[in-house]
């Protein structure tokens, strides 16, 4: 393949050498193709011009890599800039300690190798709030190795997003219509969410996939009240291995535009912790189904997802906090593109969107505990996406913030999202 190049680019070298000047534009266009075949060499073939779409359980820019055909490196990423403006009063009528606030919330780096046609790495490196010294941090949302054998089976070993939900896997911004991401794949789902682990995932019928890991089991002792198993993520960094888990999915696309999903997780969380009864497994279960609609310019998601935590008070006493023995929400988001019918023919959308939430990681609490009603949830938020690019979206939303205790803070949102 190299030697081929070699000979290419020497033959085009001497072709524009002995060429007549008669044709400066031709010229031109000889030295362009040099010139771009010389950078491909020199970045080991970086491939820019694939489509960006979700694809193998991962977001449209995650999973680019899977688009080269030859050997070679991809980048891709994806980022948000969000600014948050709350209400002065709660709904109780008394005064909100909230500030407002703009965040370069994040900026994402996909790198990925492909070294033949069944052996690739692929990675995501997050850069969270601008600077880590006022903050921020930098972390590796996941980096896997995937032997890919065929369409039925593949495997991949190393970090890997948990294959729960809808946002998890595919948080690129650009992807959902809200300006922030639900409340229910925050904590019920607490994306995003990576463990180290490997295993398996292809598809048993051409609409009929599924993604089945062993990871790092999550930790008890940090779980919380307000943020539910959120806390007990390890990401991969020195993570506790004493408990393993099992999570999976399973999804089918075979209807037009329609993909149906169901997922689990179930492993124990105690992490090798005890007390005067004894060692703590606070086995912990998390199951989720979803659905996601796209029709011309309709597009619609709806998730419920509950969590169960056995032992919870026993868990409870571990981390200083109520933790919940059932958490649940779900939410739904429908928003329809109105350009066509204003200017047809044109790349650009507008989409306003109406979502509708409910968050409660206090639905049961174990005996001898009190429910918090403020982590009784309900989420009412309406606006608009405006895609100028298919993948570059400037959002508007309003968020009516409502919990049972009477103390929402309502907010309106503007964020700049970008992929590529």
């Amino acid at each position: 393949m190299k030697f081929r190049r070699v000979f290419f680019l020497t033959t085009l070298v001497l072709s524009i050498a002995t060429a007549q000047p008669d044709s400066l534009h031709e010229i031109k266009r000889q030295i362009e193709i040099l010139t771009q075949e010389i950078e491909r060499l020199k970045l080991g073939e970086v491939e820019s011009d694939v489509s960006l779409s979700p694809s193998r359980g991962l977001g449209a820019a995650a999973a680019k890599v899977y688009s080269l055909k030859k050997t070679g490196v991809s980048i891709a990423g994806y980022g948000e800039i969000v600014y948050q403006n709350y209400s002065t009063k709660l709904d109780n009528g008394t005064a909100s300690s909230k500030t407002d606030q703009i965040d370069f919330l994040r900026n994402i780096v996909y790198v990925g190798f492909r070294y033949n046609d069944w052996l690739l790495f692929n990675s995501e490196v997050e850069f969270e709030h601008a600077s880590t010294g006022k903050g921020g941090e930098v972390s590796v949302e996941f980096g896997y190795v995937e032997l890919m054998f065929n369409q039925h089976f593949n495997i991949r070993a190393g970090m890997v997003l948990v294959p729960l939900g809808i946002t998890n896997e595919k948080h690129e911004p650009s992807l959902f219509l809200p300006t922030l991401r639900p409340e229910t794949e925050r904590m019920i789902i607490p994306s995003t969410w990576r463990a180290n682990g490997f295993g398996a995932y292809g598809d048993i019928s051409p609409s009929l996939h599924y993604r089945m890991y062993l990871i790092e089991g999550l930790r008890a002792d940090k779980f919380s009240d307000s943020d539910g198993i959120r806390g007990g993520r390890q990401s991969g960094a020195q993570a506790i291995a004493e408990d393993f888990a099992l999570a999976g999915k399973i999804e089918y696309d075979g209807f037009s535009g329609t993909t149906l999903g169901a997922s689990f997780y179930r492993g124990n969380s105690g992490q090798g912790k005890t007390d005067s009864l004894g060692t703590i497994t606070a086995a912990t279960t998390i199951l989720s189904a979803h659905i996601e609609y796209a029709w011309q310019g309709l597009e619609a998601r709806a998730l419920y997802a509950l969590t169960t935590v056995d032992q919870a008070g026993r868990v409870s006493k571990l981390a200083g906090k109520v933790v919940g023995s059932e958490m649940n929400g779900y939410y739904v988001s429908v928003g329809y593109d109105i350009i066509p019918h204003i200017v047809p023919g044109s790349e650009h959308a507008l989409i306003p969107f109406l979502f509708y939430e409910k968050c409660n990681t206090h639905a049961t609490v174990p005996s001898g505990f009190t429910k918090n009603r403020e982590y009784d949830r309900t989420v009412v938020a309406a606006g608009f996406s405006y895609k100028p690019h298919p993948n570059v979206a400037l959002k508007f939303d309003y968020r009516n913030n409502i919990n049972e205790a009477n103390t929402g803070n309502d907010q309106w949102n503007v964020a700049v999202n970008y992929l590529f």
